[in-house]
């Protein structure tokens, strides 16, 4: 019996050592995933060798002989560390992602191969400048050389999301680069989600002035009344009746049953959620009497960041060039940066670039739309969405003269059109003739204000608001891209679906691209913006009524255009560290001023509350409470009206929530519809803040002094799709606390719908400070770390820094970067040259 246990021991000691074994050695060969930061390496297609000289913080200080060499290298750098950003990004583009993930993508794939963004990129690749066109290739080529690289025998040649899902990535093409501008500029470049709102509430019944109650403007828009869009739509005045619709009207695919549910289609991550802030002084006002510039531009926080900071040098005519700043990933672009001479940084401009065209179907023939000449052919496509694992999925795609018909199963479209109606998309960055990559080449090199803004007239999507500044002192500001004319009597004016076969609501072409919105060397000294209406008061042509809310651009024209204090570096770094809500101080002050007195609340909060000096804090309570009441106030408030469809607004907007509480028509929000009692909004405010105090009590303890805005607000990179597998998301997402909230300039913006609902979801991806008394003395951060891969030390080691507002160095001189912690990767070309 002794011998009987002495032997299971011994064999349960040899499988633990085992099973220890295979864990080492599986860690050890996905080390080897990560890519080598010295040492010399062939690419092929370079001209001459290139050195990539990396700091500290596996920054990339690329040194090539000729911008084609430089921009190969950047290619196989890119890769090298973030080819699995890349590779969703472009398979996004393609509607591909169920290759890579199965069945759980197929509605993302639906919505994206809809679009048909690969048509776009292809035919505008063709009519890019030939330069242009050399560098995309010499991308491709650096891409290429990583992927096709010969690895050792205990080396994996992929990153670990490769091995873990068995992807293997395709050759890249040069016009994959142009996808991945265009699925930026989906997120960017939009206001799908609220036309569609506005379709819903005309169908619920709901009237003009309620939907501009919910969907409201900014306080410098002047926007027209709202058409009754009941009306436009051919609904009742209750709203649309609930009539069973013919699936031949709209299906989108070969085998759908005429009682079937229309195929679900989705957006790969949620949309129109950009913002960011960007500012530039002029020397007059600053310290140094030179310019300051900064920029901290605002995306879904992933993991990695969106950006990848790189510094390109090389040989133009005899004369050195130096380009530094955020890079695209999968593009050869440095989109926020500076050269020798000039820097840049860039916001959304909120430009409504997409209108909904409602095509009625011919009755007698569901293969044609109506137009205003008769009944025309749906442009049809059989194609077929590929999935991991199983067969192939076929449908549809359909396109109008106005673009592209929306699945029926896109945001719940069959039940919210109008019957025998589908929705087709016309968007700017759909087109055929997408110069886009001609300007931001152009725009990266231009040596002052007026050449930097000429190169801009090729901007076609997304409109960005660009601040400029140039060693000569100039500033200036300009939102450049392709703006849609309507007409003046379009009172709809793009805020929600027209009919199609009506010609007076069709595009009446573009704005000409000397016409875009520019300010240079105003007198004022200074330009900012943070995606609300910054125009000029004189400004003619339309550019959306669907800002975002004016909160921070209030505060950064406070702090940097109405200021007379003189600016500096440090003054610069306050403004993007700022924490004051201006949104949510209002929001406190209209609550606390209609809420019954002597309430049976805490007397302690209500007086933090009132004391509160509007800074959201991580390690304060008062910015949790009032964020969690504005939550669950906006659910009291709208869910009863709006039921099911309280999805269209549950992210949160304040702005919308003050109006309603400010009006005379406050109380008709206020009043619960599903009681037979009339509801006050003093009633619900209370009721509100008591179920936010018993909510935030269970959540984090009785002790309110002991909640913390931090604890509630982490922010959260998600890594695509790890962050949704359980057993691999401690791994591959990146939490850091970081003050700041939705409405203040440090933006950390939290959305309601998600089942973290006061985590941050959306802020800086970037953050730079140019100083111009010494551009050598510029600063930058990311919000994660150089490398996409987990194995890498690079992976998050400026998360740290960014959620602490630090920042990093980054400079163009040789004698400063080549230090002696400095690695230095040789990128051989095949003739062996020398540098």
């Amino acid at each position: 019996m002794n011998k009987l246990i002495r032997w299971v021991g011994i064999a349960f000691f040899a499988i633990v050592v085992l099973a220890g074994a295979a864990v080492v050695t599986g860690y050890g060969l996905l080390t080897q995933t990560v890519a080598p930061e010295s040492g010399n390496t062939p690419l092929a297609t370079l001209e001459n060798n290139v050195d990539v000289v990396r700091d500290i913080h596996g920054v990339p200080h690329i040194e090539a002989q000729s911008r084609t060499d430089v921009v190969r290298a950047l290619g196989y750098v890119h890769a090298s560390e973030r080819l699995w950003q890349m590779e969703v990004l472009r398979m996004a583009g393609q509607g591909r992602l169920s290759e890579m993930f199965g069945e759980k993508t197929v509605p993302s794939d639906r919505f994206l191969k809809t679009l048909n963004i690969v048509d776009a990129a292809k035919n505008s690749e063709m009519i890019l400048k030939p330069e242009t066109r050399t560098l995309l290739a010499a991308y491709a080529d650096g891409v290429n050389g990583w992927i096709k690289r010969k690895s050792g025998a205990l080396e994996p040649s992929l990153p670990v999301e490769f091995i873990i899902l068995g992807h293997d990535p395709e050759p890249w093409e040069p016009w994959q680069s142009l996808a991945v501008l265009k699925v930026m500029a989906l997120t960017l470049d939009a206001n799908l989600e609220e036309e569609i709102g506005r379709l819903t509430l005309a169908g619920k019944g709901f009237t003009p002035k309620q939907i501009e109650d919910i969907y409201p403007t900014g306080p410098r828009d002047n926007a027209p009344a709202l058409p009754d869009l009941r009306s436009l739509y051919g609904f009742k005045e209750r709203g649309k009746t609930a009539a069973k619709m013919l699936d031949t009207r709209s299906s989108q695919f070969a085998n759908a049953a005429e009682n079937d549910e229309p195929p679900l289609a989705t957006a790969p991550w949620q949309l129109q959620l950009p913002a960011s802030n960007n500012w530039a002084i002029s020397g007059s006002r600053t310290e140094s009497g030179k310019p300051l510039l900064a920029n901290d531009p605002h995306l879904g926080f992933t993991a990695p960041s969106v950006f990848y900071l790189a510094h390109l040098k090389w040989m133009d005519g005899g004369s050195e060039r130096n380009l530094i700043g955020g890079s695209l990933p999968g593009t050869p672009l440095i989109l926020s940066g500076r050269n020798d001479r000039l820097a840049w940084g860039l916001t959304t401009t909120y430009l409504d670039s997409q209108d909904i065209f409602l095509e009625q179907i011919n009755p007698q023939d569901p293969a044609q739309y109506k137009t205003e000449n008769g009944f025309e052919d749906f442009i049809s496509e059989e194609i077929a969405i590929k999935v991991k694992g199983r067969a192939d999925i076929p449908m549809v795609r359909r396109s109008t003269r106005h673009g592209p018909v929306l699945p029926d199963g896109y945001e719940k479209l069959r039940e919210r059109l109008p019957e025998f109606q589908v929705a087709a998309l016309s968007w700017t960055a759909l087109t055929n003739d997408d110069t886009t990559m001609d300007g931001v080449f152009d725009m990266s090199v231009a040596e002052n204000v007026d050449q930097f803004i000429a190169a801009t007239r090729q901007m076609i999507s997304p409109m960005q608001s660009i601040v400029i500044a140039d060693v000569d002192g100039n500033i200036g500001l300009v939102a450049p891209g392709r703006v849609p004319k309507r007409s003046e009597f379009n009172k709809v004016a793009g805020r929600a679906p027209v009919p199609g076969w009506v010609p007076f609501f069709g595009w009446e072409g573009f704005v000409n691209a000397d016409e875009t919105p520019r300010v240079i060397n105003p007198v004022s000294g200074a330009v900012a913006t943070a995606n609300a209406n910054w125009l000029p008061s004189d400004y003619p042509h339309h550019i959306t009524f669907d800002w975002a809310e004016h909160f921070r651009q209030e505060r950064v024209e406070e702090l940097f255009i109405r200021s007379n204090a003189k600016q500096s570096v440090q003054s610069m770094i306050a403004g993007q560290s700022d924490t004051v809500s201006k949104a949510m101080m209002q929001f406190r002050d209209e609550a606390m001023l209609q809420l019954p007195q002597g309430v049976l609340i805490n007397e302690q909060i209500i007086e933090a509350l009132q004391n509160w000096k509007g800074e959201m804090l991580r390690d304060d309570a008062v910015p949790l409470i009032l964020t969690a009441w504005h939550k669950n106030l906006a659910e009291a408030m709208l869910k009863d009206e709006l039921g099911d469809d309280f999805e269209l607004v549950e992210v949160g907007n304040v702005t919308r929530i003050l109006g309603m509480l400010k009006t005379l028509g406050g109380s008709e929000w206020c009043n619960d519809v599903t009681t037979s009692d009339s509801e006050s909004c003093s009633y619900v405010l209370f009721k509100s803040l008591e179920k936010t105090v018993a909510e935030l009590s269970a959540a984090y303890g009785s002790k309110w002094q002991e909640w913390r805005w931090g604890t509630a607000h982490v922010t959260v990179h998600e890594h695509r799709p790890f962050t949704q597998v359980e057993m691999l998301d401690p791994y591959f997402t990146i939490r850091q606390e970081m003050d700041g909230g939705k409405y203040t300039l440090l933006r950390n913006s939290n959305n309601f719908s998600k089942k973290e609902p006061f985590a941050g979801m959306h802020g800086a991806a970037l953050r730079t400070v140019y100083d111009f008394a010494d551009l050598e003395k510029s600063l930058f951060v990311i919000s994660t770390g150089q490398s996409g891969n987990v194995m890498s030390d690079h992976y998050d080691d400026q998360a740290g820094l960014w959620g602490n507002m630090h920042y990093i160095p980054m400079v163009t001189k040789p004698e400063t970067y080549r230090n002696d912690v400095a690695k230095v990767l040789t990128l051989q070309a095949s003739s062996g040259a020398n540098k």
